[in-house]
């Protein structure tokens, strides 16, 4: 039965792991990470769509009872 946790790229020597370039990697993703929306800014956005679809469909009600009938 072959190794199932074989690594797919090989260990390196620890002298010759880049750490700069480690950190502008981690830089970058927590960069990424902190643009992304809070908790409370994705639990308003499904109220603002119900309140401005529902709006829409008042304004289009209103001007067809008043317009057409």
């Amino acid at each position: 039965m072959p190794d199932e946790h074989r690594s797919i790229q090989p260990r390196r020597d620890p002298e010759n792991i880049d750490l700069a370039a480690i950190k502008t990697d981690l830089e970058f993703l927590m960069g990424q990470v902190a643009r992304l929306p809070t908790r409370r800014e994705s639990a308003f956005k499904p109220l603002y769509v119900m309140i401005g679809s529902a709006g829409l469909v008042i304004g289009w009600f209103e001007l067809f009872w008043r317009h057409c009938l």
